[in-house]
């Protein structure tokens, strides 16, 4: 069984209902031996911003979840439909630590990436060193949706053999599929990484390994 850079358990930041599956799903499917708490922190997007704002979005994530079979997740759900219901940092950083890090023994926070136009990521992403600025956790960054081209990965995990599935996966994000990060040659797109191509390795998951705790 396969283990992430030997991790045991991590945990995952999702800004938004689908941030963690776009990102990292492939990979996930591929380390069954490692546990993943995924935390969807919000139902959707900014307040008043995003029409697809609703309940059915965290079923999405449930949904996505279930038709996977995967047996090494857990969701959890913050008590915020969005990210302006908590007092900024110390409001998230005070309600992580005492409802999911003091519950859990993780060895890892997987987040969004710092370089990314979409300012939520951005705020998740910051919220990475204050957690673990008393804790002996790794801080590792996943490719999202809206990385910028100036974010640098310095992982990459293979997830040929685990991509369809993946897609399948997203599919069940029903309210989503309009968008157009969503369509599959875009999908694909996301998946490929020019210098690994030309090693035979097409699709992929990107990761920037920002603390390692041994």
């Amino acid at each position: 069984m396969s283990r992430l850079l030997n991790f045991n358990r991590v945990l995952c930041l999702s800004p938004h209902p689908d941030d963690v599956e776009l990102g990292m799903m492939g990979t996930i499917f591929k380390h069954p031996s490692t546990f993943f708490d995924i935390l969807c922190m919000t139902k959707g997007g900014a307040k008043g911003f995003d029409p697809t704002n609703s309940l059915n979005r965290i079923n999405e994530v449930n949904n996505a979840w279930e038709v996977s079979k995967c047996s090494n997740i857990n969701i959890l759900h913050s008590d915020c439909n969005y990210f302006e219901d908590k007092e900024g940092t110390a409001g998230w950083v005070n309600w992580i630590e005492n409802n999911i890090l003091s519950k859990g023994n993780y060895d890892c926070i997987f987040l969004p990436t710092t370089d990314d136009s979409m300012y939520e990521h951005k705020f998740v992403q910051s919220l990475g060193y204050p957690l673990t600025r008393v804790n002996a956790i790794s801080l590792i960054e996943y490719k999202t949706i809206s990385s910028l081209n100036t974010w640098s990965p310095n992982m990459f995990i293979n997830i040929g053999n685990e991509y369809n599935r993946k897609i399948q996966c997203l599919k069940e994000f029903t309210s989503q599929q309009q968008k157009p990060y969503f369509r599959e040659d875009v999908l694909k797109t996301f998946h490929l990484n020019f210098q690994h191509s030309k090693k035979g390795i097409e699709l992929l998951e990107s990761f920037k390994i920002l603390e390692l705790i041994p």
